[in-house]
């Protein structure tokens, strides 16, 4: 895993010095990270901040040590959550890795129902799971489609994976993505006092942005589950320059290589070379 902070301007640099510029932005970025868990009150502090956001064995061991420290009031946040049935228990992925760190820290993990809803807004539907607490929300069902199927997974997924030939979708879909991302987004509110938030996936690579519009300060943290393309790839991404302009209001981004990293970086260019612009 590899960790980035402050983006924006790490991206300046030319690309012969991208590969030296990794190891220093990720200690940038765990300085970064672990100052906003410090400025916790002293009574609610934990003795080290949260876990890597991965499912490999590596991680698993990191996860071990989040189990112990349950004074870190964490949020977890995914597309869906792990059914938590002890007959029906989960052997791999995000789910087995999540289970134990939400039963034993006293997390909260909040994810979508398989029901669809109306769009209100209501209080976050906390259910006790071991230690933690699990929220499934039911997601609007007229945004739905075009955030799952449309732009999630017919455009997004493809692109992640530099399929071109598979990828689909429309600026609704986009529409539909953020308007759900935003949905969560004000539904996590309800918990904004917790210590940090650690959101998952490419289905919600806008989220860390909607949570801090809405005036959550905790310090946020994203893993992307899947590869990061190339430059050339990301821009056949409709509103690819809005979206990364989201992602990096994430006080931590977390990729699974070097190489996504190294791919992540160009790809800000011309959002760091707009920020010049716009300082002038």
């Amino acid at each position: 895993m590899v960790r980035i902070h402050d983006t924006l301007d790490t991206a300046t640099l030319d690309s012969s010095s991208t590969s030296g510029a990794t190891q220093q932005d990720e200690t940038i970025g765990h300085a970064a990270f672990d100052q906003h868990l410090d400025e916790r009150p002293q009574e609610q502090q934990a003795s080290a901040g949260p876990s890597d956001p991965s499912v490999s064995d590596e991680v698993e061991d990191r996860l071990d040590a989040v189990n112990q420290q349950p004074d870190l009031r964490l949020v977890v946040i995914s597309n869906r959550v792990a059914p938590f049935d002890p007959n029906n228990p989960q052997t791999g992925g995000l789910a087995a890795a999540l289970e134990p760190v939400v039963e034993r820290s006293g997390a909260v993990w909040i994810g979508s129902s398989e029901t669809r809803g109306d769009g209100i807004d209501r209080p976050l539907p906390l259910v006790p799971t071991g230690a933690g607490h699990v929220a499934r929300l039911d997601l609007p069902a007229a945004d739905h489609p075009g955030y799952y199927r449309g732009y999630s997974n017919s455009t997004l997924w493809p692109a992640l994976h530099t399929l071109p030939d598979r990828m689909s979708g429309s600026d609704e879909d986009y529409g539909s993505y953020r308007r759900i991302n935003d949905f969560i987004a004000r539904a996590a509110f309800d918990v904004r006092d917790r210590d940090a938030f650690w959101v998952h996936d490419y289905h919600l690579l806008p989220l860390g942005a909607d949570l801090h519009d809405l005036g959550i300060e905790r310090p946020t943290g994203f893993f992307l589950h899947t590869p990061w393309p190339t430059p050339d790839m990301i821009e056949c991404v409709p509103n690819h320059r809005e979206l990364m302009k989201s992602m990096l209001k994430y006080d931590l981004l977390g990729f699974q290589t070097n190489r996504d990293l190294n791919n992540f970086l160009p790809a800000c260019e011309p959002i760091s070379r707009w920020r010049a612009r716009m300082a002038l």
